[in-house]
Protein backbone atom coordinates (compact mmCIF):
# COMPACT_ATOMS: atom_id res chain seq x y z
CA UNK A 1 0.00 0.00 0.00
CA UNK A 2 1.23 3.20 -1.02
CA UNK A 3 1.91 5.87 1.66
CA UNK A 4 -0.25 8.76 1.70
CA UNK A 5 0.56 12.41 1.95
CA UNK A 6 -1.19 15.51 1.96
CA UNK A 7 -1.34 18.77 -0.25
CA UNK A 8 -0.80 22.31 1.27
CA UNK A 9 -0.74 25.53 0.05
CA UNK A 10 2.60 28.21 0.13
CA UNK A 11 1.93 29.84 3.33
CA UNK A 12 1.73 26.34 5.31
CA UNK A 13 5.53 26.86 4.90
CA UNK A 14 5.56 29.92 7.31
CA UNK A 15 3.34 27.89 9.75
CA UNK A 16 5.07 25.15 9.98
CA UNK A 17 8.47 27.77 10.82
CA UNK A 18 6.93 28.96 13.29
CA UNK A 19 5.94 25.89 15.08
CA UNK A 20 9.99 24.73 14.75
CA UNK A 21 10.69 28.27 16.29
CA UNK A 22 7.85 27.16 19.40
CA UNK A 23 9.13 23.95 19.43
CA UNK A 24 12.48 25.20 19.81
CA UNK A 25 12.22 27.57 22.28
CA UNK A 26 11.29 24.15 24.81
CA UNK A 27 14.62 23.17 25.07
CA UNK A 28 16.68 25.19 23.19
CA UNK A 29 19.97 23.88 24.19
CA UNK A 30 19.59 20.67 23.93
CA UNK A 31 18.43 21.24 19.99
CA UNK A 32 21.87 23.03 19.52
CA UNK A 33 23.60 20.89 20.85
CA UNK A 34 22.33 17.77 19.06
CA UNK A 35 22.58 19.91 16.22
CA UNK A 36 26.16 20.72 16.74
CA UNK A 37 26.82 16.80 17.45
CA UNK A 38 25.78 16.31 13.94
CA UNK A 39 27.70 18.34 12.34
CA UNK A 40 30.95 17.58 14.21
CA UNK A 41 30.47 14.07 13.14
CA UNK A 42 30.16 15.27 9.63
CA UNK A 43 33.48 17.74 10.21
CA UNK A 44 35.27 14.73 11.77
CA UNK A 45 34.78 12.58 8.58
CA UNK A 46 35.96 15.25 5.97
CA UNK A 47 39.42 15.88 8.29
CA UNK A 48 39.37 11.73 8.94
CA UNK A 49 38.54 10.13 5.83
CA UNK A 50 39.05 6.61 7.75
CA UNK A 51 35.86 7.65 9.75
CA UNK A 52 34.01 8.39 6.24
CA UNK A 53 32.01 5.35 5.90
CA UNK A 54 31.17 5.29 9.56
CA UNK A 55 29.93 8.91 9.74
CA UNK A 56 27.86 7.75 6.79
CA UNK A 57 26.23 5.11 8.62
CA UNK A 58 25.38 7.33 11.57
CA UNK A 59 23.56 10.08 9.92
CA UNK A 60 20.59 8.67 9.18
CA UNK A 61 20.60 7.00 13.06
CA UNK A 62 21.28 10.85 14.48
CA UNK A 63 18.87 12.60 12.08
CA UNK A 64 16.17 9.93 13.46
CA UNK A 65 17.22 10.71 16.92
CA UNK A 66 17.08 14.34 16.51
CA UNK A 67 13.72 14.04 15.32
CA UNK A 68 12.50 11.78 18.02
CA UNK A 69 13.53 14.18 20.25
CA UNK A 70 11.28 16.96 18.89
CA UNK A 71 8.15 14.14 18.72
CA UNK A 72 9.69 13.77 22.45
CA UNK A 73 8.90 17.96 22.55
CA UNK A 74 5.66 17.76 21.36
CA UNK A 75 4.32 14.95 23.52
CA UNK A 76 5.44 17.17 26.75
CA UNK A 77 8.35 15.05 27.47
CA UNK A 78 12.16 16.12 28.08
CA UNK A 79 15.02 15.75 26.36
CA UNK A 80 18.66 15.66 26.61
CA UNK A 81 21.63 15.08 24.41
CA UNK A 82 21.83 11.87 24.56
CA UNK A 83 18.53 11.26 23.24
CA UNK A 84 20.27 11.83 19.42
CA UNK A 85 21.56 8.05 20.17
CA UNK A 86 18.50 6.22 20.79
CA UNK A 87 17.38 5.20 16.89
CA UNK A 88 21.21 2.80 17.33
CA UNK A 89 19.00 0.88 20.01
CA UNK A 90 15.60 1.10 18.69
CA UNK A 91 14.26 -2.05 17.87
CA UNK A 92 12.95 -2.82 14.48
CA UNK A 93 13.83 0.09 12.98
CA UNK A 94 17.89 -0.26 12.71
CA UNK A 95 17.76 -2.37 9.59
CA UNK A 96 15.68 0.09 7.67
CA UNK A 97 17.93 2.91 8.65
CA UNK A 98 21.45 1.20 7.86
CA UNK A 99 19.83 -0.28 4.85
CA UNK A 100 18.52 3.85 3.61
CA UNK A 101 22.33 4.39 4.43
CA UNK A 102 23.75 2.25 2.13
CA UNK A 103 21.41 3.38 -0.42
CA UNK A 104 22.69 7.04 0.64
CA UNK A 105 26.28 6.09 0.09
CA UNK A 106 25.66 4.34 -3.34
CA UNK A 107 23.60 7.22 -4.52
CA UNK A 108 26.47 9.53 -3.66
CA UNK A 109 29.32 8.02 -5.34
CA UNK A 110 27.04 8.23 -8.72
CA UNK A 111 26.60 11.75 -8.02
CA UNK A 112 30.19 12.02 -7.31
CA UNK A 113 30.92 10.00 -10.70
CA UNK A 114 28.61 11.83 -12.68
CA UNK A 115 30.43 15.28 -11.24
CA UNK A 116 33.86 13.54 -12.63
CA UNK A 117 32.17 12.98 -15.86
CA UNK A 118 30.47 15.75 -16.44
CA UNK A 119 33.62 18.54 -15.74
CA UNK A 120 36.47 15.91 -15.76
CA UNK A 121 38.34 18.84 -18.28
CA UNK A 122 37.02 21.69 -15.61
CA UNK A 123 39.33 19.76 -12.69
CA UNK A 124 42.00 19.34 -14.89
CA UNK A 125 42.41 22.73 -15.55
CA UNK A 126 42.17 23.08 -11.77
CA UNK A 127 44.63 20.76 -10.90
CA UNK A 128 47.28 22.46 -13.57
CA UNK A 129 50.47 23.56 -11.80
CA UNK A 130 51.76 27.46 -11.70
CA UNK A 131 48.85 28.48 -13.93
CA UNK A 132 47.83 31.77 -13.85
CA UNK A 133 44.30 32.58 -11.42
CA UNK A 134 42.78 34.61 -14.06
CA UNK A 135 43.50 32.05 -17.27
CA UNK A 136 42.31 29.19 -15.16
CA UNK A 137 39.32 30.59 -14.58
CA UNK A 138 38.39 31.42 -17.77
CA UNK A 139 39.63 27.89 -19.23
CA UNK A 140 37.28 26.26 -16.37
CA UNK A 141 34.25 28.20 -17.81
CA UNK A 142 35.06 27.44 -21.37
CA UNK A 143 35.74 24.02 -20.38
CA UNK A 144 31.80 23.82 -18.70
CA UNK A 145 28.74 23.53 -20.92
CA UNK A 146 25.42 24.65 -20.04
CA UNK A 147 24.01 21.27 -20.51
CA UNK A 148 26.53 19.24 -18.22
CA UNK A 149 25.01 21.98 -15.41
CA UNK A 150 21.44 21.69 -16.28
CA UNK A 151 21.99 17.64 -16.15
CA UNK A 152 23.96 17.44 -12.82
CA UNK A 153 21.70 19.81 -10.91
CA UNK A 154 18.80 17.41 -12.27
CA UNK A 155 20.38 14.61 -10.59
CA UNK A 156 21.25 16.40 -7.57
CA UNK A 157 17.95 17.59 -6.97
CA UNK A 158 16.50 14.02 -7.45
CA UNK A 159 19.31 12.78 -5.02
CA UNK A 160 17.86 15.78 -2.47
CA UNK A 161 14.55 15.34 -2.90
CA UNK A 162 14.63 11.58 -2.88
CA UNK A 163 16.42 11.32 0.40
CA UNK A 164 14.70 14.48 2.35
CA UNK A 165 11.87 12.65 3.60
CA UNK A 166 13.46 8.88 4.07
CA UNK A 167 14.35 9.28 6.84
CA UNK A 168 11.37 9.76 9.17
CA UNK A 169 9.18 7.70 6.74
CA UNK A 170 11.51 4.67 7.05
CA UNK A 171 12.13 5.38 11.26
CA UNK A 172 8.72 6.68 11.86
CA UNK A 173 6.08 5.12 9.07
CA UNK A 174 8.21 2.21 9.41
CA UNK A 175 8.78 1.53 5.80
CA UNK A 176 10.53 -1.07 5.02
CA UNK A 177 11.22 -1.13 1.10
CA UNK A 178 13.67 1.76 0.71
CA UNK A 179 12.63 2.67 -2.90
CA UNK A 180 9.06 2.72 -1.91
CA UNK A 181 10.33 5.59 0.89
CA UNK A 182 12.71 7.38 -1.85
CA UNK A 183 9.60 7.54 -4.14
CA UNK A 184 7.17 8.97 -1.46
CA UNK A 185 9.86 11.78 -0.32
CA UNK A 186 10.33 12.47 -3.86
CA UNK A 187 6.28 12.63 -4.81
CA UNK A 188 6.18 15.28 -1.62
CA UNK A 189 8.20 17.81 -3.86
CA UNK A 190 5.89 17.34 -6.60
CA UNK A 191 2.74 17.65 -4.93
CA UNK A 192 4.17 20.07 -2.44
CA UNK A 193 6.53 22.52 -4.58
CA UNK A 194 4.90 25.63 -3.52
CA UNK A 195 4.91 25.77 0.22
CA UNK A 196 8.58 23.35 0.12
CA UNK A 197 9.85 26.20 -2.30
CA UNK A 198 8.58 28.86 -0.04
CA UNK A 199 10.06 26.85 3.50
CA UNK A 200 13.59 26.79 1.18
CA UNK A 201 13.31 30.65 0.46
CA UNK A 202 12.86 31.50 3.98
CA UNK A 203 15.72 29.37 5.35
CA UNK A 204 18.33 30.52 2.39
CA UNK A 205 17.40 34.20 3.29
CA UNK A 206 17.59 33.32 6.85
CA UNK A 207 21.00 31.39 6.48
CA UNK A 208 22.53 34.42 3.77
CA UNK A 209 21.80 37.08 6.78
CA UNK A 210 24.12 34.70 9.42
CA UNK A 211 26.26 35.27 7.20
CA UNK A 212 26.86 38.73 7.59
CA UNK A 213 26.53 38.04 11.51
CA UNK A 214 29.81 36.12 12.01
CA UNK A 215 27.22 33.09 11.36
CA UNK A 216 26.33 32.91 15.15
CA UNK A 217 22.93 33.06 14.74
CA UNK A 218 23.45 29.77 12.33
CA UNK A 219 23.94 28.01 16.28
CA UNK A 220 19.84 28.91 16.53
CA UNK A 221 18.54 28.83 13.05
CA UNK A 222 19.65 25.46 11.52
CA UNK A 223 18.32 23.48 14.18
CA UNK A 224 15.48 25.62 13.87
CA UNK A 225 14.91 24.44 10.13
CA UNK A 226 15.86 21.06 11.14
CA UNK A 227 12.74 20.87 13.48
CA UNK A 228 10.24 22.88 11.35
CA UNK A 229 11.56 20.69 8.24
CA UNK A 230 10.22 17.39 10.53
CA UNK A 231 7.15 19.37 11.00
CA UNK A 232 6.49 19.55 7.40
CA UNK A 233 6.83 16.27 7.42
CA UNK A 234 4.01 15.42 10.32
CA UNK A 235 1.95 18.01 8.13
CA UNK A 236 2.54 16.14 5.41
CA UNK A 237 2.49 11.87 6.34
CA UNK A 238 1.45 12.29 10.00
CA UNK A 239 -0.96 14.89 10.78
CA UNK A 240 -1.78 13.99 14.52
CA UNK A 241 1.11 13.97 16.67
CA UNK A 242 0.85 10.21 18.70
CA UNK A 243 -0.09 10.29 22.94
CA UNK A 244 3.05 9.64 25.18
CA UNK A 245 3.06 6.70 26.74
CA UNK A 246 3.32 8.62 30.13
CA UNK A 247 0.70 9.53 31.55
CA UNK A 248 1.93 12.14 33.32
CA UNK A 249 3.27 14.55 30.84
CA UNK A 250 1.10 16.98 29.13
CA UNK A 251 1.59 17.74 25.88
CA UNK A 252 2.29 20.89 23.52
CA UNK A 253 -0.54 23.09 22.31
CA UNK A 254 -1.92 22.60 18.64
CA UNK A 255 0.19 25.69 17.69
CA UNK A 256 3.40 24.57 19.76
CA UNK A 257 3.30 21.09 18.26
CA UNK A 258 2.89 21.69 14.69
CA UNK A 259 -0.23 19.66 14.23
CA UNK A 260 -1.92 19.78 11.29
CA UNK A 261 -5.45 18.12 11.78
CA UNK A 262 -7.53 19.72 10.54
Amino acid sequence: MSTQLRIFKADAALKWFKAGWLIFKTQPLTFIFMHLFIGIVGLLSLFLPVLQIAAALATPFLTAGFYQAVLTKQQGGKIMLADILKPFSAKGNRLGLFRLALYQMGAGILIALLANGLFADAMAVMTQPDLDPNTAISQMLESISFANVALFLIALSIYFTSFAYAVPLVYFNKEQRILNALKSSFMVFYYNILPLSVYGIICALLIVVSMFLSLLPLLILMPICYISFFVSYQAIFMPVVPPSDDSNIKPLSSEQSGRFDA
